[in-house]
């Protein structure tokens, strides 16, 4: 029996370990996709654009049509296969051009037409595009007219699997989860006393970062420690209600079970991402504890939890010695 206990336990642990390997190969495969296969800047256009639009467009986005393409366009049937939903009823006019970076370069995105994207601003798609395993690559996004701009992450996601990347759905599923949660919360929090969506974004890279350090053993109640106490590092606590909060923790822990943060350059991409905001709007986080360290909170816990421990087997023990030497 001990023998075929020992069997399975080494069978489980080969698994674990053959399935973290797995993990990372798939995180990273985005990432060599790009290095690889985007020898030109990959265009996708949003199928509802009219030709007028389309040359406008490509315009915006850089097109040089005397070396350039790769123009794709995102239909309805792709969106809908992509994003797993009836795509049929909508309109797709927010496009993209992604272009391959040197390793030691920084993931950006420009929306060349902030004017016209009215939800999605330009580090919410980086948060979302690093969740996507994208370490960097320069992401141009525009509209000819206003949009919200959230079907522009659909295009990334369909430039990537049709240069050959394997974008796992888990993938997929959590970078518009984390998209949607951001552009919800900071159109339902413009114009609130404390609310700014370069803190939010900073805050959002300490969460991942913190959770990535935890793994998925970390509990959902460590994971609302976490959020809390990094929003409100940042001095968000005030602006934000409760479902908010709500949405970001379980945004967190849907991260945390997932293989996405098994690759290398998941925390190092997020290092730079906050870097970089930080930069562009050093002001505003005047006061605030940039090294504050969102890790520490589970250690915190569990050192606290691990001396409560110890008390109560303190206490055991000298209850066993007690009755032992009394009828020893």
């Amino acid at each position: 029996m001990m023998i075929k206990k020992l069997v399975v336990g080494l069978v489980v642990l080969l698994g674990t370990f053959f399935s973290l390997g797995t993990n990372q190969i798939e995180a990273q495969e985005v990432q060599t996709v790009i290095d690889e296969a985007y020898v030109q800047p990959d265009y996708v256009l949003g199928y509802s654009l009219s030709e007028e639009q389309r040359t406008t467009t490509l315009g915006l986005l850089s097109y040089d049509s005397a070396k350039d393409t790769n123009v794709k366009t995102l239909t309805t049937a792709a969106y809908s296969s992509i994003m797993n939903v009836d795509g049929s009823a909508l309109q797709l006019y927010s496009s993209v051009r992604i272009k391959k970076l040197g390793a030691s370069e920084t993931l950006s995105v420009t929306i060349v037409t902030p004017e016209n994207i009215t939800k999605v601003t330009e580090d919410m798609y980086r948060n979302a595009a690093v969740t996507l395993g994208i370490e960097h690559a320069e992401i141009t996004v525009a509209s000819p007219i206003m949009v919200t701009g959230e079907s522009a992450l659909a295009g990334i996601y369909y430039s990537l699997e049709q240069n050959g990347a394997n974008v796992s759905k888990e993938s997929k599923e959590l970078a518009q989860e984390e998209l949607t949660v951001l552009a919800d919360i900071n159109e339902e929090n413009q114009g609130k006393e404390g609310y700014d969506a370069d803190k939010l974004n900073v805050a959002l890279t300490d969460i991942k970062t913190a959770v990535a350090d935890a793994g998925s053993g970390i509990t959902e109640e460590d994971v609302r420690k976490i959020v809390e106490e990094t929003l409100n590092n940042y001095g968000l606590t005030p602006s934000m209600t409760s479902n908010q909060i709500t949405l970001i923790v379980q945004f967190a822990l849907n991260l945390a079970n997932s293989s996405v943060i098994d690759s290398d350059g998941f925390k190092e991409t997020l290092s730079s991402l906050k870097d970089s905001i930080v930069a562009k709007a050093e002001d505003t986080f005047s006061g605030i504890n940039l090294d504050f360290d969102a890790s520490g909170i589970v250690e915190s816990s569990k050192g606290i939890f691990s001396s409560i421990a110890a008390f109560f087997v303190g206490i055991w023990n000298a209850i066993v010695n007690f009755f032992s030497n009394l009828f020893g």
